[in-house]
């Protein structure tokens, strides 16, 4: 199994923010164009976690509110396309 699905398998719920686990592709910047695409709409925080598993880095986004289809389809407009969302709920 590829570590990304490990990974999100292995996630819990959080109780009140909804995230995006995105695999990063290791060029430069990934990670600030991802959050500058997140940050993008309403200017708040936007938490994080890096994650390794081998050779593969991740970064889990915990987003504030209820807009993960709209991060998510934000992103995947961005060209991130490994990518999977969860809401809070």
């Amino acid at each position: 199994m590829h570590p990304f699905e490990e990974i999100w398998r292995s996630l819990k719920t959080h109780p009140s923010k909804a995230q995006i686990l995105l695999e990063l592709d290791g060029e430069e910047g990934t990670f600030e164009k991802a959050l500058e695409v997140l940050q993008d709409k309403g200017g708040q925080q936007i938490k994080h976690k890096f994650i390794s598993e081998g050779n593969f880095s991740f970064v889990l986004f915990y987003l504030p509110g209820d807009d993960l289809r709209g991060a998510a389809l934000r992103l995947t407009q961005a060209g991130f396309i490994s990518l999977k969302g969860m809401d809070s709920r």
